[in-house]
């Protein structure tokens, strides 16, 4: 609390004693005192007005500037009654026994949030397993319907079902991962990859989806090592790989993967790794908003069954795991998302991720 603030908060004060002093001054004239006599009375009761401002700033000052410091900070409102002292003046103590009830309010409030997110969370997370398996003896029985197939339409049929059933298996997975993402910091482990290798097991993970739309992964320069989480960066890729192969042109669709060392030798060495497509691409004016959630843009207003998820979450993941992400495109000439992964493995320690 600083010392003008509190004389202004004062001055109702003050001017009722000046007031005073005023008056007894002009009382002790009409009485006959001498002038001596009416400026000691007056000085000595201007004296006592600071010398009890001063020792109730000294009292009030150390709380006002506990509950200053709890307001600049976002967490220490909720434990107000933690880390401030009770006072021992009136208005203080009310003061103090109003925040407390409502920052108790408010700690219970979160904490009821806390759990039943939480909750909410093992539920998914349950349910995707649970769901996971008559998927997989969907996809078993239609292997056995195509081997025993005849007919080329019956072929088609099938492929056409087992295409749809990837796309559910899709959304599942993304819903465990956008349900797992809060928790990211508690869930990943950091270890080096070669970048080769991870780009590999996602094209192969989505090979159903690439072989659908006839679309040919170019994969050159990514025999660089970064520091990552298998599970995570591979769903991350995946995302932008079924992401290009939504909007994917009809004829010679084209994915590729290109890798590149930036700032070598200095603190921001960075390996970069640049994912582009030769679709639709996105418009200027949607570019800024495309990792927006439930953003879907002309694009997905056109017929593309766009949910505005996707880009979302991967936006999220690379924040939570300090992966840089940047989207660039041309409209009607493709679309290209830049991944950052730094080579100084100690900022994954900083974020709380063990680094092997």
């Amino acid at each position: 609390m600083k010392l003008l603030g509190y004389l202004r908060s004062c001055l109702p004060t003050i001017a009722l004693v000046v007031a005073a002093v005023a008056l007894s001054a002009f009382i002790l004239a009409v009485s006959g005192a001498g002038l001596a006599v009416i400026v000691l009375v007056s000085i000595i009761s201007c004296l006592g007005l600071a010398l009890a401002l001063a020792a109730d700033w000294v009292r009030k000052r150390p709380f006002y500037d506990d509950l200053v410091s709890c307001a600049d900070d976002a967490q220490r409102p909720l434990w107000l009654s933690e880390v401030v002292e009770r006072p021992d003046y009136l208005e203080g103590a009310i003061t103090y026994d109003t925040l407390s009830a409502i920052s108790k309010a408010a700690n219970d409030g979160v904490n009821a949030y806390r759990r039943q997110a939480s909750e909410y969370r093992e539920y998914i997370e349950t349910w995707v397993h649970e769901a996971k398996s008559p998927l997989a003896a969907a996809h078993l029985m239609l292997d056995n319907l195509r081997a025993e197939a005849d007919r080329v339409e019956s072929v088609d049929k099938l492929r056409a079902l087992d295409d749809e059933l990837c796309r559910v298996e899709g959304f599942i997975e993304q819903a465990l991962f956008y349900a797992r993402s809060e928790t990211v910091d508690r869930d990943y482990l950091i270890r080096k990859y070669r970048l080769g290798d991870l780009v590999a097991a996602s094209v192969k993970a989505n090979a159903a989806t690439l072989i659908g739309v006839h679309m040919a992964p170019v994969m050159h320069d990514l025999d660089f090592e970064v520091f990552t989480d298998e599970k995570w960066i591979e769903f991350i890729f995946g995302q932008v790989i079924q992401n290009a192969a939504k909007y994917a042109r009809r004829d010679n669709p084209r994915l590729e993967f290109s890798g590149v060392l930036r700032d070598r030798g200095n603190a921001s060495e960075r390996v970069e790794l640049t994912v582009r497509d030769n679709g639709c691409g996105v418009s200027a004016a949607d570019l800024p908003r495309v990792f927006d959630k439930g953003f879907t843009g002309e694009n997905g207003r056109s017929g593309k069954r766009s949910t505005g998820i996707g880009l979302y979450l991967v936006k999220r993941l690379c924040g939570k795991m300090g992966v840089g992400i940047l989207a660039d495109s041309v409209e009607g000439e493709g679309f290209a998302i830049t991944f950052s992964f730094s080579t100084n493995k100690f900022q994954y320690v900083d974020r709380g991720g063990a680094v092997l």
